[in-house]
C-alpha cells in the first residue's frame, strides 16, 4: 500500500515542488531571466569560505527533444521505455515523474508525447554543456546531467560569484539552447539544495553562514543523499524535515545506515559537507537496470536479467581498471514500492561470480512479497583499481581461473559485441529478448554514474 503524503525519495516533479520555509529561514538570492530585481551581492563577505556552484540540466532528456523537435515546444514531453527516465515541466505539472511507470503516466497526462530516447545524442549535448562550465573554474566533477565547480577565491578574476554563475548559464543558453539551473552556496550539498529551489531556469546563491538554517526546514527528501534506501527507512520513523531528523541521535544514524553514511546524513542534516570537488577518473558507482515489457513475479526470469545486468556493470568495471566492495540490488514493484540491499565484499573483486553471487543473494532476501515487479537493477560501488584486488586466500586458484576467463571474455566481447558470448543464468532470456551485436535490447537505458 502506498503511504499517504509525500514520500521522502520522490522525484522533484514540479517546479514548486520544494517545500515551503518560513519567512524567517534564510532563503538564497534568486535570479530569473529579466529579472532586473534581483539583489547582486550578498548579505555577508564570502572570502574565505568555499564557494561551490552545483549546475543541473533542466528535465535533460526532455529538453532536447523538445530543443530538436520545436513542435513539440509547450508540449508534455517523456523520455523513457516501461518508465519514465525523464519529462518536461509540463508534464510534471500533470502529476508526472522519473520512475513512474508508462501505463500510469498515459493515465495522468494522455496528450504526452512519449519517447524512446537517444542515449548517444544526450551524452553528446552534456559534454557541450560541461565544456562551457570547465572554463569557469579549474576543478569540475560532472555527472549525467550535472555537475560541480570550485569557484573558490576566483572573485577578483570573475566578479561576484551571482554574477559567474548568471554568465555561465546565459552562455550555455545560447550555446546549446538549453536551459540550466544553478546554485552557489560554500558547501556541495548547500549549492545542490540551492539550486532545486530555483528550478527551472534559474540562478540562486546562499550567503556564508546561513547554511544550518536554510536546511532545517527543508523535506527530508530534498537532502542529498536521502533516496530509495534511506528515505523510506526515515519516513516509518515518521521522520518528514531536515529539523526532524536533526532530533535523531547521531549513533542511531550510523545504527540505522553504518558509521559512514550515518555520519554523512547527520552532518548534512547541519548544512555542513566537506566532499570536495574534483575531476571524477573513478565513477561513484556503475549501475545497470531495466524495466520488464511486463510486470513478473517469475523469480527465474529475475535472476536471469539480475545475471545480465551483473556481467554487464561488471565488464564496464573491468573497461575502467576497478574491483569494487560493494553490491546494491534495487527492486520496484508494479505499484510503485521500491526497496533495495546492499552489502559489501571484505576485500575488492571484479570477478563476475562473486558480484552476481552477492546481487543473488540480496534479491532472495528482497523479493519476499507476491507482488509483480516491474524494474530490477544492481548496482557496483566502492571502486578501488583492480591492482589492489586481494584473493580469497580459501580459493585463490580458483579466483585467478575465474578472472582470466572472464578477462578472455571481455576481449571476444570488445571485439565482436557482447552478444557474441552469452552463459549462465543469462541464458534463460534467449528468444525471450529481442538481442544484437550490443547484447539484449532492454526497455530502460542506464548509464555508469
Amino acid at each position: 500500500m502506498k503511504p499517504r503524503g509525500p514520500r521522502p525519495d520522490t522525484p522533484d516533479r514540479s517546479p514548486a515542488s520544494c517545500t515551503t520555509t518560513p519567512s524567517s529561514v534564510p532563503q538564497p538570492l534568486v535570479h530569473r531571466p529579466g529579472d532586473s530585481r534581483t539583489r547582486r551581492a550578498p548579505p555577508h563577505p564570502w572570502d574565505p569560505h568555499p564557494a561551490i556552484l552545483h549546475l543541473d540540466i533542466d528535465a535533460f532528456f526532455a529538453s532536447i527533444e523538445q530543443l530538436r523537435n520545436p513542435r513539440l515546444a509547450g508540449r508534455p514531453v517523456i523520455v523513457g521505455t516501461g518508465v519514465i527516465a525523464s519529462c518536461s515541466y509540463e508534464a510534471r505539472r500533470r502529476g508526472c515523474g522519473a520512475g513512474m511507470s508508462l501505463r500510469e503516466a498515459r493515465l495522468r497526462c494522455p496528450e504526452a508525447v512519449v519517447l524512446d530516447g537517444r542515449a548517444q545524442i544526450y551524452r553528446c549535448y552534456a559534454e557541450r554543456v560541461f565544456d562551457i562550465a570547465a572554463r569557469y573554474a579549474p576543478a569540475m566533477e560532472t555527472f549525467l546531467d550535472e555537475a560541480y565547480l570550485d569557484l573558490s577565491g576566483s572573485e577578483g578574476a570573475q566578479g561576484s560569484y551571482i554574477d559567474a554563475a548568471t554568465r555561465l548559464r546565459a552562455e550555455i543558453r545560447r550555446a546549446t539552447g538549453l536551459a540550466v539551473s544553478v546554485g552557489v552556496a560554500t558547501n556541495r550539498m548547500a549549492a545542490k539544495m540551492v539550486t532545486k529551489t530555483v528550478k527551472p531556469d534559474g540562478v540562486g546563491l546562499l550567503a556564508p553562514g546561513l547554511e544550518e538554517a536554510f536546511v532545517l526546514s527543508r523535506a527530508i527528501g530534498d537532502l542529498p543523499g536521502v533516496g530509495h534506501a534511506i528515505g523510506p527507512t526515515l519516513w516509518r520513523l515518521n521522520v518528514r524535515t531536515v529539523g526532524q531528523l536533526r532530533e535523531l541521535p547521531e549513533q542511531a544514524l550510523r545504527g540505522l545506515f553504518g558509521p559512514s553514511m550515518g555520519r554523512a546524513i547527520w552532518e548534512r542534516a547541519w548544512g555542513r559537507d566537506t566532499r570536495v570537488v574534483s575531476a571524477r577518473e573513478i565513477p561513484g558507482s556503475i549501475r545497470r537496470e531495466t524495466s520488464f515489457h511486463q510486470p513478473t513475479i517469475d523469480r527465474r526470469e529475475m535472476r536471469a536479467m539480475l545475471h545480465y545486468l551483473a556481467a554487464r556493470a561488471g565488464g564496464e568495471m573491468r573497461r575502467l581498471g576497478l574491483a569494487c566492495r560493494t553490491v546494491a540490488v534495487h527492486l520496484r514493484y508494479a505499484g510503485g514500492e521500491v526497496c533495495a540491499k546492499r552489502s559489501s565484499f571484505p576485500s575488492p573483486t571484479a570477478v563476475d561470480k562473486q558480484v552476481y553471487g552477492r546481487a543473488e543473494a540480496l534479491f532472495d532476501g528482497l523479493f519476499m512479497r507476491r507482488s509483480a515487479v516491474r524494474n530490477i537493477g544492481v548496482e557496483i560501488g566502492g571502486f578501488g583499481r583492480a591492482a589492489a584486488e586481494q584473493l580469497d586466500l580459501l580459493d585463490g586458484r580458483g579466483s585467478v581461473r575465474q578472472a582470466d576467463l572472464e578477462a578472455g571474455l571481455d576481449r571476444v566481447r570488445d571485439r565482436f559485441g557482447f552478444a557474441a558470448v552469452m552463459g549462465g543464468a543469462s541464458l534463460h532470456l534467449l528468444g525471450k529478448l529481442e538481442r544484437d551485436a550490443h547484447g539484449f535490447v532492454l526497455r530502460t537505458p542506464s548509464l555508469t554514474r
